[in-house]
């Protein structure tokens, strides 16, 4: 009698040091709404976290994944894509926090992304390749969501970001001349429905590292990869040819548009640019900080910038803000502060506002 007591007591404490494992692995409070869902991910390991916050920076919800590196990102209507860069994890976000975990080619093996994008029900990702002859390729793979391909192609080039307007790619990177170790800015233009690709090299020593739609043609953010020089080349999207360029002093962190006006952030600025000249500042963000992401819709800006040096507060890691700045509420700002119980390498956000309709 005296062991059947003794193992029902050891029974009901492992079940509850099981339940509270669980608590501890999954967190939720009832009382707050979810602004923003946070990936956090480390370079080196596959422990991550989604985490929910409202707009005071306070834990509504905090899940485990296991999901490494994840630098690469862009959203679609009213879903997110995300995916590492040194491993095949990837991972699809819809409004209501429901999630959906996969690796391209359905096989974890392969190497991760440098871009990731989605197009109608297609999502579209150049994966990580390597050297080959005189220069550096990767592979453009197109699947859908239940991971049949529909189409795989090499291409010469080292992404960094991708755009899709009805049925046409168009990818922006680097293409390494490997004799002469030199890296020049490039588009590949991929159209889906006539089963074509273009190409056009640009400026040696020059990356693209983001590409935009404004005013029905390309602007591209170039960064020297030998200096401080940044520039913004205007492309035409159907001939890829170069129409002008400006170039900065300045560090050209981000481009974007709001209210059909071109912006950027130039020295952690955020100012209007008119025929090449930067406004005065509408904006700046907190001192210590540098843009590591940043989301808009045309019509306000969400950035997530990182603290330089990541300090405690209230036992947990001061991360970094995102900064909510609404142009059409007369430059309304919202200062959300990332704190969170792990440092991470990597944090994504995403406004949950996006993707709740």
């Amino acid at each position: 009698m005296k062991n059947k007591v003794i193992g029902l007591a050891l029974c009901l404490l492992a079940l509850i040091a099981f339940i509270g494992f669980r608590t501890m692995l999954n967190v939720k409070s009832e009382n707050k709404d979810t602004a923003y869902y946070i990936l956090a991910s480390n370079m080196f390991d596959k422990h991550g976290e989604l985490i929910e916050i409202d707009t005071d920076g306070k834990l509504v919800n905090k899940r485990k994944l296991k999901m490494q590196d994840v630098t690469k990102f862009n959203f679609d209507q009213d879903r997110f894509i995300a995916g590492g860069e040194r491993a095949n994890n990837n991972i699809l976000l819809h409004g209501d926090g429901d999630y959906k975990l996969f690796s391209l080619l359905d096989n974890p093996n392969y190497s991760g992304v440098t871009s990731i994008n989605l197009c109608d029900e297609k999502i579209i990702a150049v994966m990580n390749g390597n050297v080959e002859g005189d220069t550096y390729k990767n592979l453009l793979l197109i699947q859908n969501e239940e991971g049949k391909i529909l189409k795989k192609e090499i291409i010469d080039l080292y992404s960094s970001d991708l755009l899709c307007e009805e049925n046409v790619l168009y990818i922006v990177g680097t293409h390494l001349f490997v004799e002469e170790d030199i890296w020049s800015s490039k588009i590949i233009k991929v159209d889906l429905y006539h089963d074509k690709i273009e190409e056009k090299i640009y400026e040696k020593d020059m990356e693209y590292e983001k590409v935009i739609l404004f005013e029905n043609q390309l602007y591209c953010l170039g960064r020297s990869t030998k200096g401080r020089k940044c520039t913004i080349d205007i492309v035409d999207k159907k001939s890829l040819e170069k129409l002008g360029s400006f170039s900065f002093q300045q560090d050209i962190s981000a481009i974007f548009i709001m209210n059909k006006h071109l912006y950027c952030i130039a020295d952690n600025e955020i100012c209007e640019l008119k025929d090449g000249v930067l406004s005065d500042s509408e904006y700046t963000l907190p001192e210590g900080t540098f843009v590591s992401s940043y989301l808009s819709d045309n019509i306000g800006v969400y950035i997530y910038c990182r603290n330089e040096k990541i300090v405690k507060e209230n036992q947990k890691n001061h991360m970094g803000y995102i900064i909510k700045y609404d142009k059409q509420s007369t430059g309304m700002v919202k200062e959300t502060p990332v704190l969170i119980g792990k440092r991470y390498d990597h944090i994504l956000f995403f406004p949950k506002e996006y993707i709740g309709h």
